[in-house]
């Protein structure tokens, strides 16, 4: 388990890019002996590399940006989104969480009453603009610049004040036995404290997630109340997961819209 400084450490790193040891010790007020032990623990655990005087992420551990991620597979992650917000109920409390995909979500719940949304989603929020009956509460925390989201040790204890009806989650990638991966240990914690929190779990992650490459933990598919996708890969092996972790899974492909 990580502490509220190395989890800030690691945000910064996912924000700004490479840190110094020097320049993290001064802004925390704390010797540089502490501050690499906290590297070490990052770079112990996969979550970050060393080099000489200073700590960044792993190669190739970065996501494209949100904007990028929104234009990909729209059609489908569009369907998605309808179909989540025909199950979520006017007057619920709702947990909305990182990701392209959950931003369509937000927009196909303007037209439900009532609503009290909870979010770190910069877009989520600002799509709920359009829509006045719904009370939208945003987390403070360290913004990421590409993935217009905010994360960190304020965000997470935000969202402990809240218990919600629904979380709605996206996914860096899926994998059949491990479940639910994300790019960043930050981006996990967000999810795993959304879930939590929230009674029900909605996944929103469409086909090609199976076929990307993220290295973080984030929860097995048990967790998961429903998943939503455009379609499963022809693979036995991921209906059995499904099958045995008690997951329901809801396809959206276009003959469902």
């Amino acid at each position: 388990m990580l502490s509220g400084r190395q989890r800030d450490i690691l945000a910064l790193i996912e924000t700004e890019g490479a840190q110094y040891i020097e320049h993290l010790a001064s802004r925390y007020g704390l010797t540089t002996q502490t501050i690499r032990r906290d590297i070490n623990a990052l770079c112990d655990l996969g979550f970050a590399r060393r080099f000489h005087g200073g700590v960044d992420l792993p190669v190739e551990s970065r996501n494209i940006s949100v904007n990028a991620r929104a234009a990909l597979n729209s059609g489908a992650k569009q369907r998605i989104a309808r179909r989540i917000a025909a199950d979520i109920e006017p007057g619920s409390t709702v947990f909305m969480g990182i990701g392209s995909t959950v931003q369509f979500v937000a927009a196909a719940l303007r037209e439900h009453e009532g609503l009290r949304v909870v979010t770190n989603n910069l877009d989520v929020a600002l799509t709920l603009c359009e829509a006045p009956q719904v009370e939208v509460h945003i987390s403070g925390g360290l913004l990421r610049h590409n993935d217009r989201d905010v994360v960190g040790a304020d965000a997470l204890h935000f969202f402990e004040k809240f218990y919600a009806s629904y979380a709605v989650i996206g996914a860096g990638a899926l994998d059949p036995g491990k479940g639910i991966l994300d790019f960043s240990y930050s981006e996990a914690q967000m999810t795993s404290t959304m879930i939590e929190n929230s009674r029900t779990h909605f996944l929103a992650a469409d086909a090609s997630k199976w076929t990307r490459d993220a290295s973080v933990r984030v929860v097995p598919f048990s967790r998961i109340s429903s998943f939503y996708t455009d379609r499963l890969p022809a693979r036995p092996d991921i209906g059995e997961q499904f099958d045995a972790s008690g997951t329901q899974v809801v396809i959206c492909d276009e003959r469902a819209a």
